[in-house]
């Protein structure tokens, strides 16, 4: 017995030794714990607390001159479910449902009704949310029976949609949010607004020129994350909690001239099968762009739906030689140089001979003397060399760099392409390269660096600067940044575009550029018809052409100048005169109304009037 009593003993004195040195153990790791590495742990803790938030705000609006939206953000909702609370619902209605059967196997029961809720469950939803999502029921279906935690069953849902199935009170259902870019103005004005890629990076338009504005700038700041993994309110800066006003960038442009100027640029591109076009509407006085529309375009709605070559805005990144359109720039040139006067008279021979080359006129006719105002009337080449060669060749091609030929409007639009002229001493060396500069083929620009020079004809002499945007501004329409354009010069004395306006009117008239007469009023116009260079080789291309029309609206103190340009035309007859008039005359007719400009000679309108029988 005693030595029964000695082992229980000495065990006793083994455990107690053993808890003792357990207990000893985790109060040395308590001590060490909350005394010696106290200060590492709590900087440790902090810092898996501590968090950088960073603030993204939503990207700027943009609006026409009236405040029409022309882009804007919206948010959008992406639409998940989780089957397995599904499950749990189609579970809880099951035992409900049994709980009120006596004297049956309840969980048999239970499973045999889950299963038939679950069925029941998965339809009924899959119905209701083919009808708020527009997707296929079946597709809905399936996706719920599949064996994952959480499946995506719709995105990009808007405002309604999410509101729909809110209101259907279905279970196991979860919205993601985010924002997306609209374009209310669609493939309207697709090529001067642009698009956001993927990515959220401005591609082509304001959209690309103007990104950084249009982002804004965001924010960082450190917070710390409470018990649910949420930041702490008292962590957060004062900003954090304050409204953002995104603001938004005010266009030139009129979403009702731009419609215009498209669909009747779409309606002479399909009429005269033209390979691509381009319409422009200026206002000559401040240099805003009121519309610009190109075909092909795309909508920046559906851009993933187009070829990349649809996006780009040719009147703006694409050379061509402008043909008898450049030869008021011409006469307002030499007039303003004093080299001739309103009344000068050439002889018009019909051709001219230049070594091997031999140049002569659209219809070879030699018209004999004639006037300045003729020489435009019926776009003679001859008698533009002949006027143009009263300038000697070096003072010519210094007054052609003056007014910016070579080098680039300064739009604000990405991608615009410098104008292409000869050096100076290729062009003082070979007189060819005078005469056909004279009537518009040897230079070559974009068709808005052409509008902006009739701009500065229309508007009294001065250079101007086209540009798309107006203002950023708050969305009650209070400026907050206004772009700098440069200085404006004299290029045309007063004198010398008084008068070519007044040619400009004979041409329309009387002249090439009657079909974009309108009866009531005095449109200054000029027809073009050229050859298509072959830009960054040599020569022209064979059997294409170029046909195009500028108008001044009103004639004599032109609140817009209207351009057309036709790129390879292939109906029957296809001269500016034929192609292009009519589609300035269209968007003339809509600018008398926008603008609502009086007849300068309503008895015609009178006239012209249909009688009652």
């Amino acid at each position: 017995m005693r030595s029964i009593r000695r082992q229980t003993t000495s065990r006793l004195w083994l455990v107690g030794i053993g808890v003792l040195a357990a207990a000893g153990g985790l109060g040395y790791r308590l001590y060490d714990l909350q005394v010696t590495q106290a200060s590492t742990l709590q900087e440790r803790a902090a810092l898996q607390r501590e968090r950088t938030v960073k603030s993204e705000r939503p990207r700027a609006g943009i609006v026409d001159r009236r405040g029409v939206a022309l882009a804007l953000d919206e948010p959008i909702f992406d639409l998940y479910a989780h089957p397995f609370l599904i499950d749990a619902e189609a579970k809880l209605l099951a035992s409900r449902q049994a709980s009120r059967q006596k004297g049956v196997d309840r969980e048999a029961l239970e499973a045999k009704l889950a299963a038939q809720h679950r069925q029941a469950l998965r339809s009924e939803m899959a119905l209701a949310l083919a009808q708020a999502t527009g997707r296929p029921a079946a597709e809905i279906a399936a996706r719920l029976t599949e064996n994952r935690r959480t499946v995506a069953l719709a995105r990009g849902l808007g405002e309604n949609a999410r509101e729909r199935i809110v209101q259907a009170k279905l279970p196991g259902l979860e919205f993601g949010s985010r924002r997306r870019r609209f374009y209310p103005d669609g493939a309207n004005s697709a090529a001067l607004v642009g698009f956001l890629n993927y990515e959220g990076q401005g591609q082509g338009g304001v959209e690309q020129f103007y990104h950084k504005r249009l982002t804004g700038a965001s924010s960082s700041y450190p917070v710390t994350l409470g018990p649910g993994g949420l930041p702490l309110a008292s962590t957060l800066p004062t900003e954090a909690f304050e409204g953002f006003e995104p603001g938004r960038l005010a266009l030139t442009i009129d979403a009702r001239v731009q419609r215009a100027a498209r669909l009747a640029l779409e309606r002479g591109v399909e009429a005269n099968r033209v390979t691509r076009g381009a319409a422009i509407v200026l206002e000559p006085q401040s240099g805003e762009i009121l519309a610009m529309a190109v075909s092909p375009s795309f909508d920046n709605n559906r851009y993933g739906e187009f070829p990349p070559a649809h996006f780009k805005n040719w009147a703006v990144s694409d050379l061509y030689e402008p043909g008898s359109t450049f030869k008021p720039v011409n006469v307002a040139l030499a007039l303003s140089a004093g080299a001739i006067r309103p009344d000068t008279v050439v002889n018009d021979s019909g051709s001219m001979s230049f070594g091997r080359y031999t140049l002569s006129n659209y219809d070879r006719r030699a018209r004999g003397a004639i006037s300045v105002t003729k020489v435009l009337m019926v776009s003679s080449n001859i008698g533009m060399i002949r006027l143009m060669q009263k300038m000697p060749p070096t003072a010519y091609y210094d007054k052609l760099r003056e007014i910016g030929i070579g080098g680039a409007g300064g739009v604000d639009l990405p991608g615009e392409t410098r104008g292409i002229i000869t050096n100076r001493t290729q062009f003082a060396k070979y007189p060819v390269q005078v005469a056909t500069v004279a009537f518009g083929q040897g230079v070559a620009l974009t068709p808005l660096q052409l509008a902006s020079l009739h701009g500065a004809i229309a508007n009294g002499g001065m250079a101007i600067q086209p540009h798309l945007v107006r203002a950023f501004e708050n969305d009650e329409g209070q400026v907050l940044w206004k772009p700098e354009h440069r200085s404006t010069k004299r290029i045309f004395t007063s004198e010398a575009t008084v008068a070519v306006r007044e040619m400009m009117m004979h041409v329309v008239e009387e002249g090439t550029g009657k079909p974009a007469r309108i009866p009531g009023y005095r449109i200054g116009g000029k027809t073009g018809t050229a050859q298509k260079a072959n830009i960054g080789g040599r020569g022209y291309l064979a059997g294409k052409k170029i046909t195009s029309f500028v108008g001044y609206l009103p004639a004599r103190n032109p609140r817009y100048v209207v351009l057309v340009v036709l790129d390879e035309p292939k109906s029957g007859n296809a001269f500016g005169s034929t192609t292009a008039a009519p589609i300035v005359r269209e968007i003339c007719q809509e600018l008398i109304s926008y603008g609502n400009l009086p007849p300068s000679h309503p008895q015609e309108l009178l006239a012209a009037a249909p009688k009652k029988p």
